[in-house]
């Protein structure tokens, strides 16, 4: 396996493997409804997104297994769109991206890294040394529909 910045032509993939990573693991926290209505949104990964140089993508055997990055937000670096395929759970996957994710915020100048994690992903981020500091809803893209997350912090 090896990580590499996505591209553009990265996008349909990604969106597929982050639709079944989203739809099975936050099975565990979150009502079907939710899921149903928030799964699109979560799972699109915007062109800009793709082609930033900061959002970086897992290949195994030419396949597309995982993905994460960072973009500039208002508070600083800020997570982007974690997701590994369900297939390949429990490998390592997602804490090498984090990890590549933190080595290419601080290169780029940040101190501290953000996120907004789902409910399950809570203890995750909490083991590779995140902080909750609090809970927001996330817009669904559907009006009136939100979906409950943690804002969690990281020493880079």
């Amino acid at each position: 396996m090896f990580i590499r910045p996505s591209t553009i032509q990265d996008t349909t993939a990604i969106s597929e493997m982050a639709r079944a990573c989203y739809g099975t693991l936050l099975s565990s926290h979150y009502a079907a409804e939710t899921i149903k209505v928030a799964l699109p949104h979560m799972a699109h990964v915007p062109e800009g997104l793709a082609k930033c140089g900061t959002y970086f993508v897992a290949v195994e055997d030419e396949v597309i297994v995982g993905a994460c990055g960072w973009t500039d937000g208002p508070q600083g670096a800020e997570v982007r769109k974690l997701a590994v395929h369900p297939d390949h759970l429990r490998k390592g996957i997602a804490r090498r991206l984090l990890g590549h994710v933190h080595s290419s915020a601080n290169a780029a100048g940040h101190e501290r890294i953000r996120t907004s994690a789902s409910l399950n992903a809570v203890p995750f981020y909490a083991a590779l040394g995140y902080t909750q500091t609090g809970r927001i809803e996330i817009d669904t893209g559907l009006a009136g529909t939100s979906f409950d997350a943690a804002t969690m912090v990281r020493d880079l």
